[in-house]
């Protein structure tokens, strides 16, 4: 063995003995959904649902006179599959266990088994993230309570019509445990208007906003109806002064405190009232400027939906005998100075909700089918118009009933679409006509997210992504717990925590992550004193080339606790976490954001556009330090192959998750023999590099 080969081997040990931060993976991630889709439904009957869709796809298409793709072979499936379902490539030994074997329904069972795991949650959070545009640092409100009713709301399988209600009616402290709901208007805070808007784009597919200053340029909605939808939203609120702690003689306390000591109790008193009061009037005025002869400029107009059933809201002024007609109402609502709560928000939530708004179905059913299949059945899926036509209107109509069947079961729903036979066929060899409708003739080829991006080279430097997720609360739970301590504290307890720290929740988060990685050291020191011995003979068995020594040594390094391959356990490396689980969106440097990630200052404001900074970024270390040099399972995997030609067939099925083409073996197989050992990481390199990783083919 050359002097090259043993530095790696000798270099690879001392990495797992000082470098390795070790814990036993947890037998189950926090965020594993809490019922099988099989528990809830059987699969009997997922599988039907799917074939009357094929069915209505297939007539639609030979309408057209086109006909569906093949269906894929095993690869490309099982790449797909964890991909569509769980956001990231499969490892090496899911691969291979999918490829080996040889049950007739495995396709399906592996569908139900993504679909009933932890990176199904970690994957849905995410789309979730973008369209509602999470962040995590909004001024002087934490998005991190918002970021945890959408985990708590996807693993629970909290129906979508539920959720979208609650979003819609939450109230009170944004900051207080088990009030994250309140992040969806408090994302738009202090701007109703532009709230109202961007729920009605992405629950009912209806861009409204062009109406706010004018009648809609493109569409037949005009500024009147904008305001009347603005009015359910009016009289909201966005602070919660009831939150506030006992203030008696705070004035008095801060007058003998420094400056940035009064700066900093200021803060956190505006953390402490972020929130959500008021039920909504069901009352807004028309803008100054207003131009149209119907109405007055500044005029107060009464809240009224755009299509649909009328909803009725009780005024106050409204009495037995009183004329209920609208214009009455207006004129009442003239002489209002201010406008009582009336539940409007409860009012629009029941009303744009209803199993009777088939808007509502229609628009979610679509969005998951453009989720899973790479285009809508409608485009574009926010922008329904009166002449809107899908490409195949049959399947439209399947959608929405089956969405309505299931009760607004979002992950039955995506089970459905992923037992279907268009699931597992053949991508089409070219790009969609521009201007021409998508046929669906099999999935839309598209880039991977940047969070699917990030998700599948983290498969490659640790064993189990999944397992490593966290507790759906970890970020929040800093700030409910200041918030408590704020909820309880006097004047001199305010300033108090002004000198302890206690004023940034994230830096309590860190310093708690520091105390758990004190601790789990100590662990760690005791195992790599109990492993010493066995990684010495395996440095040494590896010298000798001795596969069978090695093999055993790996399998009693398991059983002692440390899987080789296995950098960390859950919860450590804080920048090496899943996308979910990370601040949202990530730092503008970071990796996710150089592959696209939306930040999060629009709706859906992700790219998939290749540019020459994604290359930079994988070329400047990501695969070098983390994959190649690093404690990854793939360098495991490859230290112990037993020849080149298991070598290569380990970087093909763990990073294209397919076997090598026998051209590309025997190319391969000859640089090793060439050039050496080395040549393998140039292998993994090209190939994490290529455009086959980066698709969903």
């Amino acid at each position: 063995m050359n002097r090259t080969r043993r530095a790696i081997a000798l270099s690879f040990a001392c990495t797992v003995l000082t470098g390795m931060a070790v814990a036993q993976t947890a037998a189950q991630s926090p965020q594993r959904p809490a019922r099988s889709v099989n528990a809830v439904r059987p699969m009997a009957q997922a599988m039907a649902d799917a074939a009357r869709l094929d069915d209505a796809l297939v007539r639609g298409l030979q309408r057209r006179g086109e006909e569906p793709l093949p269906i894929v072979d095993d690869a490309t499936f099982v790449r797909r599959a964890y991909l569509s379902i769980a956001g990231r490539i499969p490892t090496l030994p899911e691969t291979e266990r999918f490829l080996a074997d040889a049950a007739a329904d495995k396709r399906h069972a592996l569908v139900d088994a993504l679909l009933d795991g932890a990176g199904r949650t970690s994957h849905f959070a995410n789309f979730w993230f973008d369209l509602l545009r999470v962040k995590s640092r909004q001024q002087n409100l934490s998005g991190e309570p918002f970021a945890h009713f959408l985990r708590q709301s996807v693993q629970s399988d909290q129906p979508f019509d539920v959720f979208v209600r609650e979003m819609l009616t939450a109230e009170g402290p944004a900051h207080k445990a088990g009030n994250g709901a309140t992040g969806m208007l408090l994302r738009d805070s202090n701007m109703p208007h532009d709230a109202m808007a961007n729920a009605l784009r992405l629950f009912l597919g209806t861009r409204l906003e062009c109406a706010q200053c004018h009648n809609h340029p493109f569409d037949h909605w005009t500024q009147k109806e904008f305001f009347e939808m603005a009015a359910f939203f009016g009289g909201v609120r966005y602070r919660d002064e009831n939150a506030l702690p006992n203030l008696v003689g705070l004035r008095t306390e801060l007058a003998q405190a420094p400056e940035r000591q009064r700066q900093q109790v200021q803060n956190l008193l505006r953390r402490m009232n972020q929130g959500l009061d008021g039920s909504g009037s069901g009352v807004e005025r028309l803008p100054t400027d207003y131009k149209y002869g119907d109405l007055k400029p500044g005029a107060p107009v009464l809240a009224n939906t755009l299509f649909g059933a009328e909803v009725k809201l009780k005024y106050p002024e409204q009495k037995k005998g009183q004329s209920q007609t609208r214009a009455a109402q207006q004129a009442r609502a003239r002489q209002r100075d201010t406008s009582p709560e009336i539940d409007s928000r409860a009012a629009l939530a029941e009303w744009m909700t209803s199993k009777k708004n088939p808007q509502f179905a229609r628009v979610i059913a679509n969005r998951m089918w453009a989720r899973t299949f790479g285009a809508g059945v409608v485009e574009p899926i926010d922008d329904w118009k009166k002449d809107t036509e899908a490409v195949h209107p049959e399947l439209l109509t399947l959608l929405e009933k089956l969405m309505k069947d299931l009760d607004y079961d979002l992950r039955q729903f995506e089970r459905v679409l992923a037992h279907t036979q268009l699931f597992q066929r053949a991508s089409p060899a070219v790009d969609p006509t521009p201007g021409q409708p998508i046929t669906f003739r099999g999935p839309v080829l598209r880039r991977m997210s940047a969070e699917q991006m990030w998700d599948s080279l983290l498969t490659l430097v640790f064993a189990d992504v999944d397992e490593r997720l966290r507790g759906m609360d970890e970020r929040a739970k800093p700030v409910y717990e200041q918030f408590d301590e704020l909820s309880k504290a006097d004047a001199k307890e305010l300033l108090a925590m002004t000198q302890d720290g206690r004023a940034n929740p994230m830096a309590r988060m860190e310093q708690q992550r520091q105390e758990e990685a004190r601790r789990q050291l100590a662990a760690d020191k005791d195992l790599q004193q109990r492993a010493a011995p066995l990684i010495r003979q395996l440095a040494a068995a590896r010298r000798e080339g001795d596969q069978r020594k090695v093999a055993e040594l790996a399998q009693e390094l398991q059983n002692l606790g440390l899987p080789l391959g296995q950098r960390a356990g859950r919860g450590r490396e804080g920048d090496m976490l899943r996308a979910s689980d990370l601040a949202q969106p990530a730092p503008p440097n970071h990796l996710l954001r150089q592959f696209g990630q939306s930040d999060r200052e629009t709706v859906d404001a992700a790219s998939h556009v290749a540019t020459v900074p994604q290359v930079l970024t994988l070329l400047n270390g990501f695969l070098d330090q983390r994959v190649l040099e690093g404690a990854s399972p793939l360098r495991a995997a490859l230290e112990t192959a037993p020849n080149g030609e298991r070598r290569v067939r380990i970087a093909f099925l763990t990073t294209l998750n397919r076997e090598p083409t026998a051209d590309e073996a025997r190319d391969w197989r000859k640089q090793i023999a060439i050039h050496g050992e080395a040549v393998v990481k140039d292998l993994v390199w090209v190939l994490c590099n290529s455009n086959e990783f980066r698709f969903v083919r």
